[in-house]
């Protein structure tokens, strides 16, 4: 008997109502029971082709239908393994990626990306399934990882962001001595001062840091590579050195941002995330947004911002100058912040940010957008409509609008390519230039997903891995 296509009966995960969560920074999508997992595993067809589908949608190339497949059988340690062939953190991806514009939106049931044309269905939740898996391995205990004799090379990795630490993983299972240096006093990097907990619960990054641990990866924390130490003791220490250390620069440009009120992202992200603003004055540092924000963009970090803004009990309005269709964020992502009291403005551009006698926010001058010819990048681009300024009443206003990169910890180098952004330029095996550096991540792309880290951190790892057997083969 033919299997039956099971195109609209997607199984939705659990999640905190919105009068409640918007309460709390706690986690609020509480994940699929193991029967919604395994009857959700069984709507995928497996496909044959799913190379030029799913598994191609995919940053990393996770073996979605392997893995699937394997819960379908009740074989979660089987899925898990299948999982981290690709992609060492499942719990965290699951959580973060933007699944619907990945393997999610190759899912055949939603879209015949061979044929080019939209089918009739809902793709397999493939993030909560990866979500899932990664959960139950995290909650049942460890699972031992092979790890290689030891090579007698070591390697200094810059940054405990998921670059770092996905390129960590593999390095250090391969036999070599690696040795993560970090600026705060956590690893995690984005991870834990960027995405709010409300998303992804701390104890999941603290437990693949400990994971990393058990493989023998060393961390020194507190040291701001460039100041504490330089970049080039480590270059002449190390046999090799990796250079993860992100994006960490807030961008604005705006007049009126010397204003009092006005906020990057990651200055927000920080204070609450890292800081304890969101528990001052008992702990923490304080962040004053005032009782209405105004939070400016339209990808995961303007999402992150609203959704921490709302549990501060603020009231958050979003201005975005495209429109939902072609922002960065999740649908879904939008549908949670709506619900919890969001106003999103689509098509608005900000022109000024406008204070008073005493230099404080009280506003922020817009201008209506319509959508004009595709950009180089294909979407429509975003033309103002003459006349149509307006103000919204404010007390902050906080950009979300792409990060800058931070030099300290390579400035001075020698041979070193930059960009005109200030990221570092790579050749296709993430190779500076300089012998033995290496760099991924936020540092060469500028600002990317969590899981474009990650795949840059595995191909690097690769590359050193090489770059070092052929030294111990010469």
């Amino acid at each position: 008997m033919a299997k039956q296509i099971r195109y609209l009966d997607r199984n939705p995960e659990p999640m905190l109502e919105p009068k409640e969560r918007v309460k709390t920074f706690r986690e609020y999508a509480l994940g699929y029971s193991v029967s919604l997992a395994v009857d959700e595993a069984k709507r995928c067809l497996y496909c044959k082709d799913a190379h030029l589908r799913c598994i191609k949608a995919c940053p990393v190339n996770v073996d979605i239908p392997g893995f699937i497949k394997k819960i379908a059988e009740g074989d979660l340690i089987g899925a898990y393994r299948k999982i981290v062939e690709a992609d060492p953190f499942p719990s965290i991806c699951g959580r973060v990626c933007p699944q619907e514009r990945q393997c999610e939106g190759a899912c055949i049931l939603y879209y015949d990306t061979v044929k080019g044309r939209r089918n009739k269905g809902l793709p397999v939740s493939i993030g909560a399934l990866e979500k899932f898996v990664g959960d139950v391995i995290r909650l049942i205990g460890y699972i031992e990882e092979e790890k290689a004799p030891s090579t007698g090379k070591r390697v200094a990795l810059v940054g405990a962001g998921p670059a770092s630490l996905s390129c960590a993983y593999d390095l250090a299972r391969w036999g070599h001595e690696v040795h993560v240096y970090e600026a705060l006093p956590k690893a995690g990097g984005v991870m834990i001062y960027g995405i709010p907990s409300a998303r992804l619960d701390r104890s999941i990054v603290d437990w693949e840091v400990e994971r990393l641990k058990r493989l023998g990866v060393i961390f020194h924390f507190g040291y701001v590579i460039g100041r504490t130490k330089s970049l080039k003791a480590l270059l002449e220490e190390y046999d090799a050195v990796f250079l993860g250390v992100g994006a960490g620069r807030g961008n604005i440009g705006f007049k009126g941002e010397h204003l009092k009120g006005v906020y990057s992202a990651i200055e927000v992200l920080t204070r609450v995330n890292l800081l304890h603003a969101k528990d001052f004055p008992d702990k923490g540092v304080p962040i004053n947004l005032g009782k209405k924000t105004v939070v400016v963009g339209g990808g995961f970090t303007a999402i992150d911002c609203a959704i921490t803004a709302l549990r501060l009990g603020v009231e958050v309005h979003v201005v975005y100058r495209r429109t939902r269709e072609t922002s960065s964020a999740k649908d879904e992502e939008w549908d949670h912040i709506m619900e919890e009291g969001a106003i999103i403005h689509w098509l608005t551009q900000p022109i000024e940010i406008i204070g008073d006698e005493k230099g404080r926010v009280v506003g922020l001058k817009c201008i209506k957008m319509t959508l004009g010819e595709p950009d180089s990048s294909g979407r429509p681009r975003p033309v103002p409509i003459e006349g149509s300024e307006f103000v919204i009443e404010c007390d902050s206003v906080i950009f979300a609008i792409g990060q800058r990169a931070n030099p300290i910890a390579y400035e001075g180098i020698e041979g070193l390519r930059l960009t005109k952004w200030g990221t570092v330029e790579v050749d296709e095996n993430f190779y500076t230039g300089v012998k033995g550096l290496f760099a991924g991540g936020d540092v060469v792309n500028g600002g990317d997903t969590v899981v474009r880290a990650i795949s840059h951190g595995r191909k690097a790892a690769k590359a050193i891995h090489e770059y070092l057997t052929q030294e111990v083969k010469t």
